[in-house]
């Protein structure tokens, strides 16, 4: 039995803070979170953890996730990044407090997932776009990473094997998002030339000729022009060049993309499981389509990711609307590396318009903030209270997604013991981390035993 005692316990009820609060763990469960501690359950416990000055709050829930198991990534079915890096990806997850990780690289198969999981102590669950028109626009993006066996594979049967949902449907990859900026546009410009540009040079390249819709009526030469001489690009690229190779990268893949997401709408209705779409200005107005598709509960991934702040109040507003509209708010990078999203601007409108359901942290190319830094920050700017803000990454998210979590986004009696110790109230300082009632990661490092 292990108690941790005298902390700040936010339960994930989403109004539940009790400022010097106990729980009592037997096992995997937890068997009693309360304000008046039993002096017989100190003396009997295996281990008392002291959490004066701390908080005590359940596992995170990062529903929205890529490169975290060993299968292909990406709407676009690319290579993944090889074992090393992926189980840094897992580490990065597990120790920004995150204890479940719904992976959303939807052409992955069940056995790559539960391969993975043999390696790593997080739990790992996965999404499903096994589906003809998103099997195409992958391959026409890239699909270097897709298998026979990939090709072959069907949503209904990844359902039945334990998939939790279908998602996510589109991505940057295939509908011209971050994912051309910080991969195939730099790739495709090393190919031509042999010279390395940044993220944002490709992202200048990529808006230059198509817009932020993504449009291949928008190209303009004297616009391409300028952009690259802004960006340093012109002693190596002309327009026409920078034309060609964002067509060849961007374009390809988008109308077909587009019209997968009906095409899981459907399924996602037929089989009545949840449905996750990628949401951007690309994607805005077949969101819109798919939300009147009647799907009992569709996850608007990262809706405040790419818009202009006014346009992503504006578009969640009227997404909101429809019944079965969940809205994920994503953290991406804007307290870290600041690659895909300079600041957090966006995020905080989101808070203080009250307009998200539920919140995770998305890929940002492997530079992902914690959802705990992001909460602190709201809470510090006093757009949330903290209870409220633990819940849209826990409770929340096991309502949104019911496969993905079960028994777990909550400090209470019988639910099973995912928890976390951290500063308070500086709570993306993670102290201790515990999976199934076991410390699985202390002070910033997973344990030895805790998989290899």
């Amino acid at each position: 039995m292990i108690v941790f005692k005298n902390g700040t316990v936010i339960t994930g009820d989403g109004k539940t803070l009790l400022e010097k609060g106990h729980v009592i763990v037997e096992g995997t469960k937890i068997v009693e979170v309360t304000e008046k501690l039993d002096p017989s359950a100190e003396q009997n416990a295996d281990e008392v953890i002291d959490c004066t000055g701390k908080a005590i709050i359940p596992g995170m829930i990062n529903h929205h996730q890529h490169g975290v198991t060993f299968g292909p990534i990406f709407a676009s079915g690319a290579e993944n990044y090889g074992r090393e890096r992926i189980l840094e990806l897992l580490d990065r997850n597990l120790l920004q407090g995150h204890t479940t990780v719904l992976n959303v690289d939807g052409f992955v198969t069940m056995d790559e997932v539960e391969e993975t999981q043999k390696h790593h102590p997080i739990r790992i669950k996965t999404a499903t776009t096994h589906a003809p028109i998103n099997l195409q626009a992958g391959m026409l993006c890239d699909g270097k990473g897709l298998t026979e066996k990939h090709k072959r594979m069907t949503v209904e049967k990844m359902l039945e094997d334990g998939a939790v949902c279908i998602g996510e449907v589109g991505g940057g990859h295939t509908l011209g998002g971050g994912g051309q900026d910080y991969l195939y546009i730099p790739r495709a410009v090393k190919n031509e030339t042999g010279r390395d540009i940044d993220y944002l040079q490709a992202r200048a390249m990529k808006l230059s000729v198509l817009g932020r819709y993504i449009e291949k009526s928008y190209y303009d030469r004297d616009r391409v022009a300028k952009a690259l001489k802004e960006h340093n690009l012109d002693s190596f690229l002309t327009p026409e060049q920078t034309r060609d190779i964002v067509y060849r990268t961007t374009l390809a893949s988008v109308q077909v993309a587009l019209d997968g997401y009906m095409e899981a709408a459907k399924l996602a209705k037929d089989l009545d499981v949840p449905l996750m779409c990628h949401n951007a200005p690309t994607s805005m107005k077949i969101v819109h389509e798919v939300a009147k598709v009647g799907v009992k509960k569709f996850i608007a991934c990262h809706s405040n990711y790419l818009f202009t702040k006014d346009e992503a109040v504006e578009n969640t507003k009227k997404l909101r609307q429809y019944p079965g509209v969940i809205i994920d708010a994503a953290v991406h990078d804007p307290f870290g590396a600041k690659r895909l999203v300079a600041t957090p601007d966006n995020l905080f409108a989101f808070y203080e318009e009250d307009l998200i359901d539920i919140i995770s942290t998305d890929f940002a190319a492997g530079s992902f903030d914690s959802m705990l830094e992001a909460i602190e920050h709201a809470v510090e700017r006093k757009l949330v209270s903290l209870p409220k803000a633990i819940a849209q990454g826990t409770k929340n998210v096991t309502e949104a997604l019911p496969l993905l979590a079960p028994n777990l986004g909550l400090l209470q009696k019988g639910y099973t013991a995912d928890i976390l110790v951290t500063a308070y109230p500086q709570v993306s300082k993670v102290e201790r981390i515990y999976i199934d009632g076991r410390l699985v990661a202390k002070d910033g490092k997973r344990l030895l035993n805790s998989k290899s």
